[in-house]
C-alpha cells in the first residue's frame, strides 16, 4: 500500500469515496482542514505512533497550497519536501483538493506527483451516468442492465452522493438476489426530491426566511435525509456561483448555458440572484463543512442543517 496519496477533483463525494477505500480498515483516521491548519501540524501527527498501536491515516483536506488559489497560511513546504523524500513512513497521509486543476508550476506539486499515488476524480457526465451505476453495482456483486440503470438515474436523480447512497441501500435490501430490476427501484429507492430542494434553494436565494422554514419543515415532514438536502443545495449554489463567475467575464447567457450544460432559463435565474460571489463562496464552504462535520460524526445532521438555515 502507498503511504502518501493525492486525490483531487470537483466532486467531493467521489473524493470521499476514495478516502474511505484507503482508510476503511484503519481504526485511527484523523482529518485536518489545511485551509485553517498548517501542513506541518499534520506531518507531526503523521510521525507519531497511533494510540491503537497500528497504522493511522491522516487526511489533509483543502490542500489549496497545491493550486493557484491564494492561501493565507504560510505552510512549511520544506518540511513537506523532507517528509516526501523520506520513504520510511508507517502511517498514511492523504492530501485532497476540491478543484479540477493543480498548479503544475509549483515544485511541491511536481514532487507530490512523483512521490505519491495520484488519483483524479473527474465529474461524471450525464451520458456516462448509466455506465457508472452499472459498474458500482458490479463492484458490489450485483447486475443491472443499461436500460434499468438509466431508469434508476431518472428515479433517484443525478447527484453522485445520492446515487451511491441509493446503491448501498439497494444492495442491503436485495441481499442474495443479484439482479436489479425496475420493480426493485420502484419498491426500494427514494424518488428524487430535486423540486422540493429547488424551492428551498430559491427561498434562500430570495432571502425569504419564512419560505425557507416552510420548505425545510415540508422536507422534514416527509423524512428526507438532511445529508441529501445539503448535497443538492451545494449543487444548486455551485451552479449559481459558476454562472456569476462566467457572467462577470462578459459571457452571454446562451454561452454560459452551453458551457455548463444547463437550460438557459436556469442561467437567467442564477444571474438574477442578489447574492455576491463572496457570499456564494461562503455558503458553499459552510455547506461543505457541514457535510464533513455530519459524515465525521461531529455534527448532528438535523440540528446542523437547521443551524445552517437559521444563520443565513
Amino acid at each position: 500500500m502507498n503511504n502518501v496519496y493525492l486525490i483531487y477533483g470537483n466532486d467531493y463525494s467521489l473524493i470521499k469515496r476514495e478516502i474511505d477505500k484507503i482508510s476503511n480498515t484503519f481504526l485511527d483516521v484523523t482529518y485536518y482542514d489545511l485551509s485553517n491548519v498548517k501542513v506541518e501540524e499534520l506531518l507531526d501527527d503523521a510521525s507519531c505512533i497511533s494510540l491503537f498501536g497500528d497504522k493511522k491515516v491522516l487526511v489533509g483536506e483543502n490542500s489549496f497550497f497545491l493550486t493557484s488559489t491564494n492561501d493565507s497560511l504560510n505552510h512549511d513546504l520544506e518540511y513537506l519536501k523532507k517528509y516526501l523524500d523520506d520513504n520510511n513512513h508507517d502511517n498514511i497521509v492523504i492530501f485532497t483538493v476540491l478543484k479540477d486543476k493543480l498548479d503544475e508550476r509549483k515544485k511541491i506539486v511536481k514532487l507530490l506527483k512523483q512521490k505519491s499515488k495520484v488519483i483524479y476524480k473527474e465529474i461524471i457526465n450525464d451520458k456516462d451516468m448509466p455506465s457508472f451505476v452499472i459498474n458500482e453495482f458490479k463492484n458490489e456483486g450485483y447486475k443491472i442492465d443499461y436500460k434499468t440503470a438509466s431508469y434508476f438515474i431518472d428515479y433517484v436523480g443525478k447527484n453522485v452522493d445520492i446515487i451511491l447512497s441509493e446503491i448501498r441501500k439497494m444492495t442491503i435490501y436485495k441481499d442474495f438476489d443479484e439482479i436489479i430490476s425496475i420493480d426493485d427501484i420502484n419498491n426500494i429507492s427514494s424518488k428524487a426530491f430535486n423540486d422540493n430542494v429547488f424551492d428551498l434553494s430559491n427561498a434562500i436565494m430570495d432571502r425569504d426566511f419564512k419560505k425557507i422554514i416552510s420548505c425545510y419543515n415540508d422536507l422534514m415532514t416527509v423524512k428526507e435525509e438532511p445529508i441529501k438536502i445539503i448535497s443538492l443545495l451545494a449543487s444548486q449554489f455551485d451552479l449559481v456561483l459558476k454562472c456569476k463567475i462566467l457572467g462577470s467575464k462578459g459571457k452571454q447567457n446562451s454561452d454560459i448555458a452551453k458551457t455548463l450544460g444547463v437550460h438557459p432559463f436556469r442561467v437567467k435565474l442564477a444571474l438574477e440572484t442578489n447574492y455576491m460571489m463572496y457570499e456564494l463562496k461562503d455558503i458553499l464552504k459552510k455547506l461543505h463543512d457541514l457535510d464533513f462535520g455530519i459524515k465525521s460524526g461531529i455534527i448532528d445532521r438535523k440540528k446542523g442543517l437547521e443551524n445552517f438555515l437559521l444563520k443565513l
